[in-house]
């Protein structure tokens, strides 16, 4: 069994991450979960992990003595100094959605591994940006068609900029009910509630996705991505087009991704939306149909818990 940290653990992902170990249905085997921060705001909050009370805990030099995995959540930039002076009988597991290759290595439970060569040198593994979970998950089952072009919209929720996001989404909406005097965007810059929106910095968040999927699959095809703010609490939801040099059957390809572990099939593809991901920890497959340059893919999932926490537990699993 495994002594376990959590950095930052008082945001969205960590929260989940803590509930996801409390339940135990994935991950490794604990002992001691270890919760720690550099944010005074967070310091000395009494919170719960793996199902016990615990307070977190100041990060300090030694903080990580006796443990295996640690899972660093929140914003990159408030984990590299932390990732810079890692032990080095410790693996880091990153889910900072604005990490880049810079950082460390990106997997995908299940589509990828570790490098090679680790050794006993600490070693940074990503779970990347929710996108490149999704994208993975989709584009591998179909590596038998040979993808020549993937272009793909994903609807980002508001929960990808954490609890400021998700607060003011729901201010708005209410803001809006209610017919009271609306205040000024902080987050997304306008009004979001019932609304659609250009993702905030998705020139750059785009191109880190791309980058990211390079190194998850082995061939991916070369890919288009547009990345919008929807007016939603969680979960993505993708329209992919492929076009594939063996030109599958609409049919093929839904059978393809169904046999994935990682995918089921929507109960109404029809109507499938990001509310039925919530809380799944599986890529919900909607409609799929053909055209005459390829074929259409709709689906969602949680950002959450496949597109997070349960990724990251997965790839601790698979490191101890």
């Amino acid at each position: 069994m495994s002594n376990l940290a959590i950095i930052h653990p008082g945001n969205l992902l960590g929260k989940e991450l803590r509930e996801t170990l409390g339940r135990g249905v994935t991950g490794p085997s604990w002992q001691e979960v270890r919760l720690l921060s550099t944010a005074e705001e967070e310091i000395g909050t009494l919170t719960e992990a793996g199902g016990a009370a615990a307070i977190v805990q100041r990060y300090e030099p030694g903080s990580l003595d006796g443990v295996s995995v640690a899972f660093f959540c929140g914003p990159i930039a408030a984990n590299q100094a932390a990732l810079a002076e890692l032990p080095p009988d410790v693996t880091a597991v990153v889910l900072s959605p604005d990490a880049t290759l810079a950082d460390g290595h990106p997997v995908v439970a299940g589509i990828n591994a570790r490098p090679s060569g680790g050794g006993g040198a600490a070693e940074v593994l990503v779970s990347p940006h929710p996108a490149v979970v999704l994208l993975a998950h989709l584009l591998h089952p179909l590596a038998e068609f040979a993808p020549r072009e993937a272009v793909a919209t994903v609807v980002q929720p508001a929960s990808l900029h954490d609890d400021p996001g998700i607060d003011e989404l729901f201010e708005q909406t209410r803001q809006i009910i209610a017919m009271t005097p609306r205040r000024r965007s902080q987050v997304f810059g306008a009004q979001l509630a019932f609304n659609l929106l250009p993702a905030a910095g998705a020139e750059d968040t785009a191109a880190n996705v791309a980058a990211a999927l390079a190194a998850v699959l082995p061939a991916p095809p070369p890919l288009s991505l547009q990345l919008v703010q929807g007016g939603i609490f969680h979960c993505l939801a993708i329209s992919l087009h492929l076009r594939c040099a063996a030109s599958p059957t609409a049919q093929a390809v839904r059978k393809a991704l169904a046999a994935s572990p990682f995918v089921e099939l929507a109960h109404d593809p029809r109507h499938l939306g990001p509310i039925d991901a919530a809380a799944s920890d599986k890529v919900l497959l909607g409609a799929v149909r053909k055209d005459e340059r390829g074929v259409w893919i709709w689906a969602a999932m949680d950002n959450l818990t496949r597109g997070g926490a349960v990724n990251a537990l997965e790839i601790a699993a698979s490191v101890h």
